[in-house]
């Protein structure tokens, strides 16, 4: 009485099966998954309505930032700003309670199976020794035993059952192990998820307290008069524009050959995109359609802003992407962070503010700038698609927004610049001229 080979694999492939699959946090002791479930629901609903002031926030600000620049205006902008960066940290700070419920929801429906998977396997444990049992003894030997022929059936249908039912838990072992996996998968995912979060919160937050000082500085700076505000406006406008004048003095003077070969070939995927969902066309054609496109504001090279002079007679060394501030910013490939900086501390409102270079294996770096806060340190490896900081608007920036270049890595290195206009050393990127290339190229 030999079992069916194909029996026998399937017993194995099942009891086989880890007791513990997975380890999980279960839900919180006292409330079952059914009271879970309702609290999750609770804080999708108030996710919902602080998206919704969300939305009215961002709308507010970016009216804000179209008006005539004043003390009142600027101090209204940045009031809207707190306002709604504190919005967004509660809402962020619900969504991040709502997924610990989910992971709690998953985790016990998780210690349920496992325990089925426990029960399932001893049973075809037990099944499975009767029959090795029986699998030993000589079928004569089992006919001598029963010298009735009718016994003899009645056993042989007896082993058939038993078979029968194996078959059946062992179909519903392999059940229970798919849907274990599954959720494993979901909950890996919502763990994920859940760092996210509270990566953005951090953010949120650091913009936020940023924002503050911004505004007890101006108050302090302008003794809250207007005529103060503009002559710090005027005195900013011109630090920016000196500044960047004694950088492309510098970067004129650098002479370098790029290889092509050494780069990757142009195309739409090279890299990945450094915001969430961003449109790669000017915001004059989707802003009207919703105001938190990541649009482009600014395209690379000479554009209409670089010819009436605003880049001192240079090309924009990059693009310009509209991002609300605290818009999570993603390195666009795998790399090692070549350094970050932030201007600011040298002169304040004059150059890129916040900045990250990364370095990438193709032999091309980018450079994030204008961030409200940075989440690497030089020296780091990063992943594509990975969250290395925030939008903002520190440095010289009239609104919130991402500036992405793209450099051949041959011609980019970082230098700390003795400035005559601010007096003080700052650290920035500095690149041949011709080692600037068009992000949308890679794209």
């Amino acid at each position: 009485m030999r079992m069916p080979a194909r029996l026998a694999r399937d017993i194995f492939f099942c009891v086989a099966i880890p007791a513990a699959i997975i380890a999980f946090p279960l839900a919180v002791r006292g409330e079952t998954i059914d009271e879970l479930k309702r609290s999750i629901r609770e804080r999708n609903d108030e996710i919902k309505h602080l998206e919704e002031a969300a939305k009215k926030f961002r709308d507010e600000i970016t009216v804000q930032q179209g008006r005539a620049k004043t003390l009142s205006g600027e101090l209204v902008r940045i009031d809207r700003l707190i306002g709604g960066l504190k919005n967004d940290i509660t809402l962020t700070e619900r969504k991040i309670s709502a997924r610990a419920l989910e992971i709690g929801v998953l985790g016990s429906e998780i210690k349920e199976k496992e325990i089925s998977v426990d029960r399932l396997q001893l049973g075809l444990g037990a099944a499975l020794r009767v029959v090795s049992q029986r699998d030993e003894e000589p079928m004569v030997r089992v006919l001598a035993k029963r010298p009735r022929l009718s016994d003899f059936l009645q056993e042989l249908d007896h082993f058939s059952s038993l078979e029968i039912k194996m078959l059946g838990s062992i179909d519903a072992l392999r059940d229970v192990r798919q849907e274990l996996e599954a959720q494993k998968g979901e909950a890996e995912e919502k763990k994920v998820l859940l760092e996210d979060l509270k990566f953005e919160l951090r953010d949120r937050k650091v913009a936020q307290e940023g924002e503050k000082r911004t505004r007890a500085e101006l108050l302090i700076a302008t003794k809250n008069q207007e005529k103060k505000y503009q002559e710090l406006v005027q005195e900013a406008e011109k630090k920016r524009a000196a500044l960047e004048q004694e950088i492309h003095t510098i970067e004129e003077k650098i002479r370098i050959t790029i290889d092509p070969s050494l780069l990757p070939s142009r195309g739409s995927g090279v890299f990945a995109s450094p915001l969430p969902k961003p449109i790669l066309a000017t915001c004059a054609k989707t802003m009207t359609q919703d105001r938190a496109t990541n649009c482009l504001t600014q395209y690379f090279g000479y554009t209409s802003f670089a010819a009436s002079g605003g880049y001192n007679g240079s090309g924009h060394n990059g693009v310009d992407f509209r991002a609300d501030t605290s818009t999570t910013v993603f390195a666009a490939e795998k790399g090692t962070v070549t350094a970050i900086g932030d201007t600011d501390i040298g002169c304040r409102r004059a150059s890129y503010g916040k900045w990250i270079l990364v370095r990438h294996p193709n032999n091309l770096s980018t450079l994030y700038a204008h961030l409200s806060s940075i989440g690497v340190s030089a020296g780091d490896t990063v992943e594509r698609g990975g969250r290395i900081g925030s939008s903002g608007m520190s440095g010289y920036a009239t609104g919130p927004h991402l500036h992405f270049s793209v450099f051949a890595t041959q011609g980019v290195r970082v230098e700390n610049i003795r400035s005559r206009v601010c007096g003080t050393t700052m650290t920035v990127p500095i690149s041949a001229v011709n080692a600037y290339l068009n992000p949308l190229d890679y794209l």
